[in-house]
């Protein structure tokens, strides 16, 4: 009985619990839909009053119809549509700029409560007190207000049209959206002026050093290089002569692009509300003082960053890798290499080739022996630089990139007056295929394979008028007529961006042609591994190689 009444009383006791539990949780439902509310009414005549303002703001004549006294433009108009996408759309125009009076807004010229509009803190001083903080050790600060000129959050942002970046957004876009606010003095003549009283643009922005320099501005905000602290104090724009930036600063394996270029602090991180006045937060510091110590001043996760957005399927030279091209091109070298040792394992082992005297001939004429050593010496030099740039090791990037890039176009004119002698001097056809050239491949092939170890004869013998084997034909044709023209044409290309079109079969176009270039690089590099490894392979090890430098052999 007992049992049963206690049973009784549990299930009521809970009951009671639950329903209180449901009518807190309904009551603190309806408060939240009362404030959703209250904010969504706030929101509707906010938009009823600025479409008042917009009827004539919002007419891009409104500037050249209204003069001030003394003859000068004011800057009337505000864009309807990049108001409603600021982060003060919801505002009304009135929030900031208050009329003297209830009627003020009825005729105009408007007469204000006061002669400035609101200013930023009025409503975010709390909030933002770690970015004024930052103003103030601003060169900017300094340098302008030296001068006797305001310098203030609307210098730089216009509140009709300033939006935060958004983590979905394109990089692209979020960029040219920050610097069009540093362009607009540090470009333009009267945002100059309107600063510093001067007459002349006498500022630098040559950014002489920068190759491919409007690219460089299309993919990096200003305040990247010219901010403090590593990126994160934006807000603290450094003087020129403090700055410290050179090529390895994001061309390099530990890069800069993935911890400092286009940065943005997320507010949604733990801990950002804190100490800044919003709320009475004692208890909260009391308990997390030590992660929150911890978590000032640090940067934000680099998922919070914009530089991922910046880095998905893209090529940086010196920063991103392919890494399953990488990883294809170490697999097929090894293999290569092993193979090699074995070749020539069995060649040491097994009997050596005896060569009767015989008469010598001009194997290799003068221009052909030219072209060859300054190729040589151009590809060495190429393949160091490159794999510098690619892998971001070895040498300086600001030197691996001018000794590549100029270079390159030293190879181009080599290929391009070889292609002008084969043709003229009629040497074309030692690279076109003859009439036995299966037989002949088959016969060349078994001698690589088997013959050579047996000290037997190589079967294409030293002809001038056929100076390259079947084998070496087909090679030679594919290296000269195919992989050199890719490796220049996507070369020019990394070299002129602005030609490569933005897609390319669906994928960002710079990816797609750096992947090519990268792709024919590793080839050439493996044809000139197994080139030089056939170069010992004559009466000598250096037979082949003495005959390219003297011209001469013996038949």
């Amino acid at each position: 009985m007992f049992i049963k009444q206690a049973s009784v009383c549990l299930v009521l006791t809970l009951a009671l619990f639950m329903a209180g539990v449901v009518h807190a949780a309904g009551g603190t439902a309806a408060h939240s839909e009362q404030l959703y509310s209250k904010a969504a009414q706030l929101r509707q005549g906010a938009l009823k009053q600025n479409q008042k303002c917009f009827s004539c703001h919002g007419d891009a004549e409104i500037t050249a119809k209204w003069v001030t006294d003394r003859g000068r433009t004011l800057q009337l108009h505000v864009d309807e549509v990049d108001y409603r996408n600021s982060v003060h759309s919801g505002q009304s125009c009135q929030s900031c700029h208050e009329g003297a009076t209830e009627d003020a807004f009825a005729s105009a010229p408007h007469k204000f409560k006061n002669k400035k509009p609101m200013d930023c803190q009025s409503c975010h001083g709390n909030y933002f007190k770690d970015i004024y903080e930052q103003v103030d050790r601003s060169y900017h600060t300094k340098a302008i207000v030296k001068k006797g000129k305001e310098f203030s959050c609307a210098s730089c942002h216009d509140a009709h049209t300033f939006h935060l970046p958004a983590r979905t957004e394109e990089i692209a876009s979020s960029v040219a959206e920050t610097n069009k606010r540093c362009f607009r003095c540090h470009s333009d003549l009267r945002g100059y002026q309107k600063l510093t009283d001067k007459k002349l643009l006498d500022q630098k922005m040559g950014h002489w050093f920068l190759p491919n320099k409007e690219k460089h501005f299309e993919s990096v905000s200003c305040v990247s290089c010219h901010g403090g602290k590593d990126g994160t104090e934006v807000h603290v724009i450094m003087e020129v002569k403090d700055i410290k930036v050179n090529c390895e600063s994001c061309h390099s394996k530990s890069s800069a692009m993935t911890d400092k270029l286009n940065k943005y602090r997320s507010e949604q991180r733990a801990f950002s509300m804190v100490n800044k006045g919003l709320f009475d937060d004692a208890e909260l510091q009391k308990k997390n003082g030590e992660a929150i110590k911890a978590s000032m001043g640090e940067a934000d996760s680099i998922l919070g960053f914009m530089n991922a957005r910046l880095l998905d399927d893209k090529y940086v030279i010196g920063v991103t890798q392919t890494p399953w091209l990488n990883s294809k091109f170490v697999q097929v070298l090894a293999a290569m290499l092993l193979l090699i040792a074995v070749h020539a394992a069995l060649r040491m082992a097994g009997t050596k080739a005896v060569h009767a005297d015989g008469e010598t001939v001009t194997m290799f004429p003068l221009a052909v022996r030219i072209w060859h050593w300054s190729n040589a010496v151009l590809f060495a030099i190429l393949i160091v630089s490159g794999f510098a740039m690619h892998f971001g090791v070895g040498m300086h990037f600001e030197s691996a990139q001018s000794t590549h890039a100029y270079l390159a176009l030293g190879l181009v004119a080599l290929w391009i007056l070889y292609l002008l002698y084969l043709i003229l001097s009629g040497q074309l056809k030692q690279y076109l295929p003859r009439a036995d050239v299966i037989s002949a491949s088959i016969a060349q092939a078994k001698y690589y394979m088997l013959g050579i170890y047996k000290g037997q004869e190589n079967p294409a013998g030293h002809n001038p008028e056929k100076r390259l084997n079947p084998l070496q034909q087909g090679a030679y044709l594919s290296v000269l007529f195919v992989l050199f023209p890719v490796l220049i044409a996507s070369g020019l290309a990394l070299f002129i961006p602005e030609v490569i079109p933005q897609e390319l079969m669906g994928i960002d176009g710079k990816w797609c042609v750096s992947l090519v270039h990268i792709g024919a690089a590793f080839l050439m590099v493996l044809f000139i591994v197994i080139h030089l490894y056939l170069c010992t392979t004559g009466e000598s090890i250096f037979a082949l190689i003495r005959s390219m430098v003297t011209g001469k052999m013996k038949k």
